[in-house]
């Protein structure tokens, strides 16, 4: 019998009988299954490659023999382990791979068909390259499409959203209102019945009636009502206009509060090449994009003229979590769990993927061409995905990434907003615009006063 790969013993199975009737003594499978369900506990050096969450280093130690042992886990790792515990097999890590640049998979695939490791896990996908004389695959266990991913749109300040409540001839023709109800004010004020009906003085300078018609513009009471009933019905007209205008301007105003308004977003490779998004790149994903017949695609990576190498893929994903200024190519799986990581609930309000599918393909295990395993491992792979395991592991995962920061912040603030100085802005705005206006005048008439004088004593 073999035990682990090495031959023991040699154990009899069953025998012959010619006695009676000629059969087996215990009547044994004459087609035995040559790969057993129970390995007793041979151990299966597993290779692995990739980056979070689909392969995962929890800790590395050393062992008592001197050997640094490895603690490895992640999407594309618990599914084996699952296959090892059901086969009674003892899973070991070679020193995990953390990346997925062309000289870690080559490494990789090296350790397997020089038979360093059993089987190699990961980000492998499914295709020639990979299926070759050399090597075997398992079934499919995990559905990649990489897209596009870029920064999503920034929420406008509210200062800019209240200054386009309305369309630029909106405010034009209310600022021309304004004007024409002033000179209507001061006409009526100085015209010749004026000595027959004795206007309030108010209604007299121009002035005073440019801040009698900006008082009611901006529903503030005026020092005192007209008194001709001409003026008088005019005034109500008018004031009836800036009750509708003040009533849809508050109306925009609380929609702003509660709703916010984002720019633009980067829908298409064509806008992303056009902006000033860094595009992040590294060689093993850019290779294979630049493989597929989509012209848009190989446009886009000729004329791009910001380009960053990404070296590390988890800090490039930080920088786009965090600055949002650079767009990679990947799956969604791989940006979600690092946004949870850094504690972002909201995913889809910072991370936004663009429609087009650039590569679509399937994740899978390899194995030496010809290893007995492969079956069993198809079989019991099949079963774990069929239970929905990946599913529940994934919801797992994500949840756990999200407790390891207490960052939870952003769920309130979606729902709640706190009414601060920045909501408010346009008024400062206005009143500092008045105080300069107000001031530059004041000094205006200090000149022309003082020139005046001077003029006068010249005059003497």
């Amino acid at each position: 019998m073999g035990v682990c790969g090495e031959l023991q013993d040699v154990i009899l199975l069953d025998e012959w009988v010619f006695e009676n009737n000629v059969t087996f003594s215990r009547n044994a499978n004459l087609y035995p299954e040559k790969v057993p369900m129970n390995f007793m506990g041979c151990p299966i050096k597993i290779g692995t490659i990739g980056i979070d969450p689909s392969v995962i280093m929890t800790e590395n130690f050393k062992q008592n023999d001197g050997s640094t042992a490895y603690n490895v886990t992640g999407l594309s790792v618990e599914i084996l382990k699952y296959v090892c515990e059901k086969l009674n097999l003892t899973y070991i890590f070679l020193p995990p791979t953390l990346n997925v640049e062309h000289f870690s998979y080559i490494k990789v695939f090296s350790e397997l068909a020089e038979g360093l490791s059993e089987v190699a896990a990961g980000t492998i996908p499914l295709n020639n390259y990979v299926v070759s004389s050399m090597f075997d695959s398992t079934i499919p266990y995990i559905h990649i499409s990489a897209k596009m991913f870029v920064p999503c749109p920034k929420a406008i300040p509210g200062t800019e959203n209240l200054l386009t409540t309305f369309s630029l001839s909106v405010w034009l023709t209310i600022g021309l209102v304004l004007l024409l109800t002033t000179a209507v004010f001061w006409c009526a004020g100085n015209g010749h019945y004026r000595s027959v009906y004795n206007e309030t003085h108010k209604f007299q300078s121009l002035s005073s009636c440019f801040q009698n018609a900006w008082a009611v513009l901006v529903a503030v009471s005026v020092p005192q009502q007209p008194t001709t009933s001409n003026l008088r019905v005019f005034f109500f007209l008018y004031v009836s206009f800036c009750f509708a205008i003040n009533t849809v301007f508050q109306a925009f105003f609380v929609s702003y509060l509660v709703e916010t308004k984002y720019e633009k977003k980067i829908e298409t490779l064509e806008e992303l090449l056009n902006s000033d998004v860094v595009y992040g790149y590294y060689t093993m994903l850019h290779v294979a994009a630049s493989t597929v017949s989509y012209p848009e695609v190989n446009t886009f990576f000729d004329h791009k003229e910001l380009k960053e190498h990404c070296s590390d893929i988890r800090k490039c994903i930080e920088r786009m979590i965090a600055k949002r200024d650079i767009a990679i190519i990947n799956d969604q799986t791989f940006f979600t769990y690092l946004a949870r990581e850094l504690g972002t609930v909201d995913v889809g309000k910072i991370i936004c993927p663009q429609e087009e599918t650039i590569i679509s393909g399937y994740g899978t295990v390899i194995f030496k061409k010809g290893n007995v395993l492969l079956d069993s491992f198809n079989n019991l792979m099949r079963r774990y995905l069929e239970a929905g395991n990946l599913e529940r592991l994934w919801a797992e995962m994500q949840h756990r990434a999200s407790l390891k920061r207490e960052r939870f912040s952003e769920a309130t603030g979606e729902m709640f907003f706190a009414f601060s100085i920045s909501h408010i802005m346009p008024t400062f705005v206005v009143l500092l615009a008045g105080t300069v206006f107000s001031s530059v005048v004041f000094t205006a008439e200090l000149i022309v006063n003082c020139l005046f004088k001077v003029g006068e004593k010249i005059c003497r």
